[in-house]
């Protein structure tokens, strides 16, 4: 278990803010087809647009600590360490950690005289881990700082999945284009999934006297689905697992929907709730169950034992009644909602402010960011500076698209500063793609089209 947890920490030091839900692409809007997947009513400038397989990634790492809060270099190596009195030095009362890996497998758009269709394919992974400090100080210390009082572990959550989607689209311009409402319903496939059950708890006791252990276990399962498939793999077919990932009964329809704005010329306010549903882990379920328990471990006489950690890890496990079974779960989609509003102060000229959260797991901070963009004839460009509660960090971002013939390039990222130096940032937000895009000028009005014969 140590090992497992050092492994997700290692992880911590290289991640971002807390669901930091790429504030930064979200500002790049209608020039980019894909933002319609943070935001169902924005309807692309083209009259067909395209993406490239694959070609179109989003990733997310995300988290509480530095990656120099994490690793050390002790006096005489040249090697770095992890270092749990950094970590424990540094943790706060509740710590995060965000991992969104997401990836644009198809986009059509095709848009009409006053809306939007968009046919999409994405695949997702996601990984989400909270903890307390009880954690951090227990993995530095051991339990030498708890003599007579309590561990609490119950504050830990875990929770990651993986799945694709493929769905439709359509968005529509109300009230003289004022008002614009969209919608997308897609058929989620479930690949993967681990996560402990809503009320999974644990406590450590050390008796002041003898400093025996009373550990408590309540509501301890863990719930996986494909595991099994995916790390023992020799015991099925070989073909197995790429039949499951792309067809199996880990399904559900999930929608996103959307809604933007303008109740003055120069003022827009915009709103997104994204993925509404649940996963029913029906195929590859796996329980690994733990009953409610609460045990008194005095310790083992190791004495003349070469194998002592082995013994002692089976005399604790053996005070444990486990089991494991195949039940089907249900797991809620990670929904996340978008609140923005926005100032023009010219047609080219936006500033905006976003307030973004995440229902991954319970009590995650959400994020605020200010953002400025310009629209140039042929591209846009955008700063943005994003504000996370959890740990009141600020970072600055920024984010390009153009329109330049039939390709269009894009990237954004909410950190840009992690690129000098990674291990002073505990966030790293990114997105880039290339789509091909047809017909810009059908949607223009006329006064802004050239006639290269007048020239």
């Amino acid at each position: 278990m140590k090992k497992l947890l050092t492994i997700a920490l290692l992880v911590l030091g290289f991640a971002s803010a807390n669901a930091q839900g790429y504030l930064s692409f979200y500002q790049l809007r209608d020039i980019v087809p894909q933002t319609s997947g943070i935001q169902p009513a924005f309807i692309p400038e083209n009259s067909l647009t395209v993406s490239m397989p694959a070609l179109n990634v989003g990733v997310m790492l995300q988290g509480d600590l530095e990656l120099q809060q994490l690793l050390s270099r002790p006096n005489g190596q040249t090697d770095l360490t992890v270092d749990f009195d950094l970590l424990n030095e540094a943790a706060q009362n509740e710590n995060f950690l965000n991992l969104d890996v997401t990836v644009n497998l198809f986009h059509l758009g095709i848009k009409t005289k006053h809306g939007a269709f968009s046919f999409f394919a994405n695949a997702r992974a996601t990984f989400d881990f909270a903890y307390g400090d009880d954690l951090t100080d227990f993995l530095a210390n051991g339990n030498s700082n708890f003599i007579g009082q309590s561990i609490d572990f119950s504050d830990t959550q875990i929770r990651a999945e993986a799945y694709h989607e493929i769905g439709i689209g359509y968005a529509r311009r109300f009230l003289g284009e004022r008002l614009t409402v969209g919608a997308r319903a897609k058929l989620v496939t479930g690949i993967f999934h681990a996560s402990l059950a809503d009320g999974a708890s644990g406590t450590l006791t050390t008796d002041a006297d003898d400093f025996s252990w009373q550990v408590s276990v309540q509501n301890g399962t863990a719930n996986t689905a494909g595991l099994d498939l995916l790390f023992n793999s020799d015991d099925y077919a070989d073909d197995a697992l790429q039949t499951y990932a792309f067809g199996n009964d880990n399904q559900t329809i999930a929608f996103d929907l959307g809604a933007k704005f303008k109740p003055l010329k120069w003022l827009e306010v915009e709103a997104s709730v994204n993925d509404i549903g649940s996963i029913d882990w029906k195929e590859q379920a796996r329980n690994y169950n733990t009953a409610d328990t609460t045990v008194t471990f005095s310790g083992v006489d190791l004495e003349g034992i070469q194998d002592s950690g082995e013994v002692f890890k089976d005399s604790l496990q053996n005070k444990f009644r486990s089991n494991e079974t195949r039940t089907a779960f249900s797991t809620n989609l990670p929904t996340r909602v978008y609140l923005t509003a926005s100032a023009y102060l010219t047609e080219n000229d936006r500033f905006s402010l976003t307030y973004f959260q995440s229902s991954a797991l319970n009590n995650l901070p959400a994020n605020y960011a200010l953002a400025y963009n310009h629209r140039f004839d042929k591209f846009v460009i955008g700063i943005l500076g994003t504000h996370r509660r959890s740990n009141n960090e600020t970072n600055i971002g920024a984010n390009l698209g153009t329109n330049i013939g039939p390709v269009q390039l894009y990237m954004a990222l909410d950190n840009v500063l992690v690129l000098n130096k990674p291990e002073q940032y505990s966030k790293a937000d990114f997105r880039f793609g290339l789509n091909l895009m047809f017909g810009y000028k059908k949607w223009r009005k006329k006064s802004e089209v050239v006639n290269l014969d007048e020239l």
